[in-house]
């Protein structure tokens, strides 16, 4: 007798099938209290997660989140159909949150001393120097060489709080700790301090009297004899430090094209792409990091690779402004300021107005001629002030509104500004030309529950949003149209060479461990420059009425696709892909056109909105 085995009743007879996409078994995650796990089961099963039911896309898709505990974790999975069961149990590691040093203990913990990098300074620069250790003693630091003894005041540093809870949460989450232990001091070096490679040694003093002692019986006498001592720990930080007064500055010059000046080491952008050959003096170093003076009370930063050192007795880089000359071309007006050298310099634009504002640091004003020369089209007037000593400020007011970018270089020691006024002859899309960026592509981006690669879905909907605009009489490029790796930095140099006029990133999402996506979630558009925030404004718009998801909010985000300034440059995070209903949509050519028709009409709206303003 031949008995037919149907494939719904394989299903109904075989236990549902657990599969977990991220996070990854064995991963460290950040310390959170609460954190999202997301994979796939079988169609038609429910899911708990540590207790808590999922919910489970007709796919198969689900996404919890759930409280998580300090240390060696597990997920806990349970998944029934028809049943049957199946467990999973899924290990990750929760980073602990730095903890009090016991107070009945005598420690300084070595791993937690500041300064941990070499530093190089000058006489009267500030030291700040802090190191974790038993709570409630007497400290004080010493540099071999300069100072001794220096008083250090134990301040409850707080620590927690999610930036990803700060950034794309609420932010009304208060997960902060307060931590006792932690020692700050500081110092002014004196005039007289010159040492090479000085160590920073840090005394802790706490009292016996917290420590048991089998020679003190106890007793009154004993416990007075014991209030009267000190337990003693001293440490020695990692980080050396350089004292030494220059005779002559050190002048150092950048050796490419693609430098960004920093406001500190490793922390904020001051002025993006220097050109090779900008001179500066340097006068300190923090680990890797220089410390460049651009002017009196001003100081920038930059790794040490991106400099050569020049040789002792070069002048110290400065010229005075003696004449400004705009000219206006056939798309773009020219500003050129005559220098003796090559000096640093910061463009600031402003979405507010219609000025654009150009820093020249080691600069003097001795400018009796600004001439126009067929620029009054677009240059309303230039005005030029000595901001400060060495800082020379020329602010270039605009007759447009609309304003798409700037590109600074120098042509001999002329600092060259090319400004892009927003385009008068774009009625139509004929003579626009867009380069469309799918983001990631080697590294795969976002996953899915059920395993979409974000690379794969940003390619879907760039390639509907370049037919698209193709439809418009635009000329459209795309910075990959397979699987290819094109690295990050490539995808604007690829925009520059097409001379385009639009950038436009397509990604989807996801959050930051800690962060509920669940709650936090929906479209998203990011800026860099303030001129491209009026494009950005318009898709976001779009974006909420036409995909029916949640604002997740306009942001500015420093993105190396955004940072670019001869172009408008946006990026759209159109769905989060973490969710499996999001994901399911994303793998629909309907929704994928969507997206695409969305982008497209948020780019219409801006360019209707040009039209409007002249």
């Amino acid at each position: 007798m031949l008995t037919l085995l149907l494939w719904s009743d394989y299903c109904y007879s075989q236990k549902p099938v657990i599969e977990v996409r991220y996070p990854r078994k064995g991963q460290v995650l950040p310390f959170v209290d609460s954190t999202f796990i997301f994979g796939k089961v079988t169609p038609g099963s429910t899911l708990e997660v540590n207790g808590v039911s999922a919910e489970v896309h007709k796919d198969g898709g689900f996404l919890a989140f759930v409280d998580v505990d300090p240390g060696e974790f597990e997920f806990q999975l349970r998944a029934d159909m028809n049943g049957l069961g199946s467990t999973l149990t899924w290990p990750v590691r929760i980073s602990e949150l730095y903890r009090t040093v016991p107070s009945d203990s005598l420690a300084i913990l070595p791993r937690f001393s500041v300064p941990y990098v070499y530093q190089e300074l000058t006489p009267g620069d500030l030291v700040e120097v802090s190191f974790r250790g038993t709570p409630g003693g007497r400290a004080t630091f010493s540099i071999e060489g300069v100072i001794d003894s220096v008083p250090m005041v134990e301040n409850g540093k707080t620590y927690g709080g999610s930036w990803g809870e700060r950034v794309f949460g609420d932010g009304e989450k208060d997960d902060t700790t307060c931590l006792a232990g932690v020692y700050f001091g500081s110092v002014y070096l004196p005039d007289t301090a010159d040492v090479d490679s000085a160590h920073v040694t840090f005394r802790l003093e706490v009292p016996a009297s917290r420590f048991p002692d089998p020679r003190l019986n106890g007793g009154p006498a004993g416990v007075a004899i014991a209030e009267s001592l000190m337990a003693v720990v001293e440490d020695t930080a990692k980080g050396l430090i350089m004292v030494r007064s220059y005779s002559q500055p050190q002048v150092v010059e950048l050796i490419d094209s693609t430098q960004t000046i920093r406001t500190g080491p490793r922390k904020g952008y001051l002025s993006i792409f220097q050109p090779k050959g900008v001179r500066f003096v340097c006068d300190g170093r923090y680990g890797n990091y220089l410390r460049l003076r651009l002017a009196p009370g001003q100081t920038a930063w930059i790794p040490d690779t991106s400099v050569t050192f020049l040789a002792p007795g070069t002048p110290v880089p400065h010229s005075y402004v003696r004449t400004v000359r705009c000219t206006g071309l056939d798309d773009t007006v020219r500003v050129e300021i005559f220098l003796d050298e090559k000096l640093p310099f910061q463009v600031a634009t402003q979405d507010s107005d219609n000025s654009v504002l150009l820093r020249v640091f080691g600069a003097t004003s001795d400018t009796d001629w600004i001439r126009y020369l067929g620029s009054r089209d677009h240059i309303d007037r230039i005005v030029w002030r000595q901001e400060q000593d060495r800082v020379y400020l020329l602010t270039i007011d605009l007759e447009e509104t609309n304003f798409w970018g700037w590109d600074g270089r120098f042509v001999d020691n002329v600092l060259t500004l090319e400004l892009y006024p927003g385009p008068e002859k774009f009625g139509s899309y004929k003579d626009l030309r867009v380069m469309i960026d799918p983001g990631h592509s080697k590294d795969p981006g976002a996953i899915g529950p059920t395993g979409l690669l974000e690379a794969e879905a940003n390619l879907w909907i760039a390639d509907k949003l370049s037919e698209i605009l193709r439809k418009k009489g635009a000329t459209v490029f795309m910075t990959r149209h397979d699987d290819s790796d094109v690295k990050l930095y490539d995808r604007p140099k690829l925009a520059r060479e097409k001379n385009c006029d639009v950038f436009i990133s397509v990604h989807n999402n996801s959050v930051p461990d800690g962060v509920n996506p669940l709650y936090h979630n929906g479209v998203s558009t990011y800026y860099y420059n303030a001129f491209s925030k009026p494009l950005a404004e318009h898709i976001q718009k779009r974006a909420v009425e036409r995909l029916h998801l949640r604002d997740h909010g306009l942001y500015y985000a420093n993105f190396a696709v955004t940072r670019p300034t001869q172009y408008l440059a946006v990026l759209i995070e159109c769905t989060f892909m973490i969710l499996p209903d999001q994901e399911a949509a994303l793998r629909t050519e309907s929704f994928q056109e969507k997206c695409a028709k969305t982008i497209a009409e948020g780019l219409d709206d801006y360019l209707r909105s040009l039209d409007r303003r002249r």
